[in-house]
């Protein structure tokens, strides 16, 4: 059950990560929704980081 649960939230960041430069691409970058897409960008980064064990990263 927890690997499942682990399986889709991990296959959901990939996702994200696959699609938002996308959408990121109909707001300027200065704007309040590309600056959330860019936070947003970052903190799946940092979390895929933490969760495949690179944890001296994350601080980037």
């Amino acid at each position: 059950m927890l690997t499942r649960k682990i399986d889709r939230a991990l296959d959901a960041m990939a996702a994200c990560q696959d699609r938002v430069p996308a959408l990121r691409e109909i707001y300027r970058a200065d704007s309040p929704e590309g600056l959330a897409l860019g936070h947003l960008m970052d903190a799946v980064e940092r979390a895929r980081r933490v969760l495949q064990g690179d944890v001296a990263r994350t601080a980037d």
